[in-house]
């Protein structure tokens, strides 16, 4: 019988609760395998998005031939506070996290390519640093000694230097999987998404090409949602869910509104009509993202010139 286990991850300790019966055990190997061995094979684990934490857990599971189902913390926190239970500590989201899983029968998910998450780190820190690029320039405006300009201006040196290996680092990564090369090329036929772009789409959203139009703009997070009640009708809103790949596809839809001859010409057709270009940009994104996966869905599909 098809049961699930809730593992709340911390960073040096995994909270479990199986059939209302709760114990804890440390967030290393040989607990975690030594643990494995011990629990029913029908099991399925449930755990979140801990920031990383939860990688080991889950390599470690998928070594065992353990399904494992990775959860969105938000959905799982909302769903609490629907039940009323609002307390929270590590054992109370892991019996959650339990109640959860029986009411949704979240899917185990796959084995995770180790080269696609190794890129993934490698594409997350480039964002990482090119934020503290952005924030360095912005403080220099503010600044008038020379002594401290110049030591700002050393900073954004070395961080545009170290910029410059990851983007190296990525290209070579990439090159070792003929599956994500292959991926990476098909996305750079549509005009707006570059090099850069289609790299970190393929690592951040490595279920392009298996999803349908609607779970591909839920999960890129740019799905416009109502805020309609009675006679009120509220202005639509994009919302959740991986704000890394919402910002390529932002980048990527301002080189389209500029060069991509399809999308330029649906950009100035909503500008337009007074839509504000914010939303004329986000427009655009969803509708790169859905390309994306058209493209990788479907080897056949030719794009409009």
């Amino acid at each position: 019988m098809k049961s699930y286990i809730g593992i709340d991850v911390s960073k040096l300790q995994l909270d479990l609760c199986h059939r209302q019966q709760s114990t804890q055990i440390p967030n290393t190997e040989k607990a975690i395998r030594h643990w494995l061995k011990s629990i029913p094979t029908s099991a399925i684990l449930v755990c979140e998005s801990s920031g990383g934490y939860e990688s080991l857990l889950i390599l470690l599971a998928h070594a065992s031939q353990r399904p494992v189902a990775r959860l969105n913390a938000r959905q799982v926190r909302d769903f609490a506070k629907a039940k009323g239970r609002l307390a929270k500590t590590d054992k109370i989201d892991a019996h959650i996290l339990v109640d959860f899983a029986e009411t949704f029968h979240p899917e185990p998910r796959g084995l995770p390519d180790p080269l696609q998450q190794e890129l993934a780190a490698l594409v997350k820190h480039r964002a990482h640093l090119l934020l503290q690029i952005t924030q360095n320039n912005n403080v220099a405006e503010t600044l008038s000694d020379k002594k401290l300009l110049a030591l700002v201006a050393r900073t954004v040196a070395f961080l545009r230097k170290q910029v410059d290996q990851l983007e190296m680092l990525m290209a070579d990564k990439i090159s070792q999987s003929p599956n994500l090369a292959a991926k990476a090329q098909r996305l750079q036929q549509v005009q707006g998404i570059g090099s850069l772009s289609a790299t970190a789409l393929v690592a951040l959203m490595p279920e392009l090409g298996t999803l349908s139009d609607t779970q591909a703009a839920a999960l890129a997070g740019v799905a416009p949602f109502n805020r309609d009640s009675g006679q009120y009708r509220g202005q639509r809103h994009i919302a959740g869910d991986r704000s890394q790949v919402r910002s390529v596809l932002y980048m990527a839809a301002l080189v389209a509104s500029r060069h991509n001859p399809v999308l330029k010409s649906l950009y100035l057709r909503l500008l337009a009509k007074g839509k504000a270009k914010k939303l004329a940009l986000t427009v655009l994104m969803r509708k790169l993202i859905l390309l994306a996966n058209r493209l990788l869905k479907n080897p056949n599909f030719s794009l409009a010139t």
